[in-house]
């Protein structure tokens, strides 16, 4: 019989309590538990705080209510007074009602919160370092005349600043609401804001809102946020440059060289967000740099410059020198000159994810396995191959760099004490991902304990024979750059200037898994990672601290947690020794499916060239491993955070082993 009335000892395992009406329940039976009582579930009073509220109320958690206490009440009352007074009656709002709360309330935030909110964000955020802070201040007083582009783009910077205010341990944190309210109090303004006007605050707001959303694991709202921010880019560029502007209704007033400046630095952020969104997926860039060349985006300014205001030899920013994007003996003798600093981050990662997103391209495009690749004048190693061209733009921008950038050479420490220490991490962090996804792309996804550099071992192979020690140092290419970013990760953690922006996570995750790899296949890198399986801690620790701040990291947490469990029992059992994609590919194809083959059985899954060894693993283990290889190594380039190419997510997969050696540092997978 099933009916509302169940056993407490049922309800708190969330099962079904199937009984005939009396106790004892069948479960209590069988596991002759004593004490068995049915009783109906309490349903919660009108005064009680509902216990999944819609999203955006007002109403969701104590501290989002803070916008309805009434006047004669504290209006951020203690936690004793939250315990002593009694709950407010629940309210029947709209969420027009919970929006406009929202922004009384940011109207009514101290101008030192906000102050130290956009420092937050600059420095915790360099791939958007467009605001300008003195500009941004002039206009918040007063209050009541604030325009609502400002207030829209103050909501956002919150949205996505209020959980790092939390993880640094900010004492203005307290007077800040949920950030899923600032995001949709900033949505909502920008719903109308879209269609008015091209103002460069709203574009700015789209930019940080589609972090926000990106970060939010919303791929496609991100996209389409900065699409609409591109777009009103555009709009407003043709109002001051072109002979007949898309918006002819719009003034052409005559600007200082800071709000140029300001432009500039948008543009190009826009330019870096669309690298990031469209990276790893077939949508085409919205900007691309030949666009921008055309356009004849200047360079932005230095960050000295551009929070003073530019020198007089610097008023005419259309005159600076156009970025250089092909890797032409003049063009790696002008980076060779290493004149870009730290001061110049902005400039540095705008020519970093320019290479980062044709590093994407070809690895989305198939990488090798495209047509023609493997032929022997598309090997890696050969001039003018599309992998050597890539490889050799990428050395070319790293050259173009000061010294004083190249990380371990230069300790994050050092540009700490300047205030530089989230640019020079950030700028690494790209340098050494990029790296690591260009080599990954020739290293066999699962080798077996006795492999060594070979490079690829499934087909399609190549078609020539790679020079001496080329695969050797290959893979050390690999694994450095892997080593490299978990030391980034952790003497920035050091320093005060850990960075939590959702490509961070993601190079994190990227290290995360060639560590596991090399850690359970040593003699992949010759056996010169001794420290692999404490640099992965390093990363994965970080990973369950991310998570608290961005539900992006859930999914990545999830995909190394299956790795580990992979490689653990590739290491020892020889089921899965020698087997390739090829073995796979029955699955491969219905990989769509996933679900309803788990529901056939696990024979329809076993490899192709054997059967499944039963000794130590379960058959759902056996299903999970056999998933996981058709995915992993189907999808190896698909590992963005841009793109949803991991479903596992939604299988349930058992406790790590003690063999896997999987860890978050505290933040189990579970948490």
């Amino acid at each position: 019989m099933r009916s509302s009335l169940s056993c407490d000892v049922c309800r708190r395992a969330k099962v079904k309590c199937v009984h005939s009406g009396s106790p004892p329940c069948r479960r209590c039976s069988k596991n002759k538990i004593t004490g068995c009582t049915l009783i109906r579930p309490q349903v919660p009073s009108s005064s009680q705080r509902p216990r999944n509220s819609p999203a955006g109320s007002v109403a969701k958690r104590p501290s989002q209510r803070r916008a309805h206490v009434s006047p004669s009440q504290p209006r951020y009352p203690s936690r004793e007074q939250e315990e002593t007074q009694p709950r407010p009656q629940k309210r029947i709002s709209s969420p027009d009602d919970g929006v406009e709360d929202v922004g009384q309330h940011i109207l009514s935030l101290p101008r030192s919160v906000i102050l130290k909110s956009l420092h937050l964000f600059s420095n915790k955020f360099p791939e958007l370092s467009i605001l300008h802070t003195p500009t941004i201040l002039s206009d918040l007083e007063p209050a009541s005349s604030r325009p609502e582009e400002l207030n829209a783009l103050i909501g956002a910077v919150l949205a996505v600043t209020r959980a790092q205010a939390s993880l640094v341990g900010a004492p203005w944190e307290s007077q800040l609401l949920e950030r899923e309210q600032y995001a949709l109090y900033s949505r909502s303004l920008l719903s109308d804001l879209t269609l008015s006007p091209p103002k460069i605050q709203v574009v700015q707001a789209l930019l940080v809102i589609t972090l926000h959303e990106w970060g939010s694991r919303d791929f496609h709202k991100a996209w389409v946020y900065c699409g609409i921010a591109i777009r009103i880019m555009q709009a407003l560029h043709s109002m001051r440059v072109a002979p007949c502007a898309l918006d002819p209704s719009g003034e052409r007033e005559s600007r200082n060289p800071t709000a140029v400046a300001i432009e500039t630095r948008t543009y190009w952020g826009c330019f870096i967000m669309d690298c990031m969104v469209n990276s790893g997926t077939y949508n085409p860039p919205m900007l691309p740099m030949p666009e921008m060349i055309k356009l004849k985006i200047p360079r932005p300014l230095n960050a000295v410059d551009f929070t003073f205001g530019p020198d007089a030899a610097d008023t005419n920013l259309s005159e600076r020198p156009p970025f250089v994007t092909e890797p032409s003996t003049a063009a790696v003798q002008s980076f060779s000159s290493g004149t870009l600093d730290v001061a110049q981050g902005f400039e540095v990662l705008i020519g970093g994810f320019d290479i980062w997103a044709k590093v994407m391209e070809f690895l989305f495009n198939d990488g090798r396995k495209a047509p023609g690749m493997c032929a022997p004048h598309n090997c890696p190693w050969v001039p003018g191959s599309p992998w050597s061209i890539t490889w050799g733009r990428l050395l070319a921008w790293r050259a173009g760099q000061h010294r004083n950038l190249h990380y371990p050479t230069t300790s994050v420490a050092m540009h700490m004490a300047l205030g530089y220490g989230e640019t020079f991490t950030y700028v690494n962090l790209l340098y050494y991902v990029s790296v690591l996804l260009l080599h990954r792309e020739y290293a066999p996804f699962l080798p077996t304990p006795e492999s060594t550099p070979v490079g690829p071992v499934d087909p399609p192979r190549l078609e020539a024979t790679a020079p001496e020690n080329w695969w050797e140092d290959s893979v050390a290419q690999i694994v450095q750059s892997a080593e490299n970013i978990a030391k980034l990760l952790h003497e920035a953690s050091e320093c005060g200037t850990q960075l939590m922006t959702p490509f961070v996570g993601f190079c994190a995750f990227s290290a995360a898994f060639i560590l596991i790899y090399v850690h359970h296949f040593p003699k992949m890198n010759l056996g010169r990672s001794p420290d692999a399986e404490k640099y992965e801690k390093i990363c994965l620790s970080y990973l369950g601290e991310f998570r608290g701040v961005w539900k992006i990291a859930d999914g990545w947490i999830k995909t190394l947690h299956h790795v580990s469990l992979l490689y653990a029992r590739a290491s020892t059992t020889a089921t899965y020794r020698g087997r390739t994609r090829a073995d796979f590919e029955h699955f491969h194809q219905s990989q769509n499916q996933e679900m309803d083959q788990a529901a056939t059985g696990p024979e329809h899954i076993v490899p192709e060239g054997g059967g499944i060894c039963t000794d130590d693993l379960s058959p759902d283990t056996n299903f999970l491993l056999s998933q996981l290889l058709a995915e992993v190594s189907s999808n190896m380039e698909e590992q963005g955070p841009w793109s949803q190419w991991w479903p596992l997510g939604e299988v349930e997969l058992p406790s790590a082993p003690a063999d896997s050696g999987f860890d978050l540092g505290g933040y189990g997978a579970e948490n």
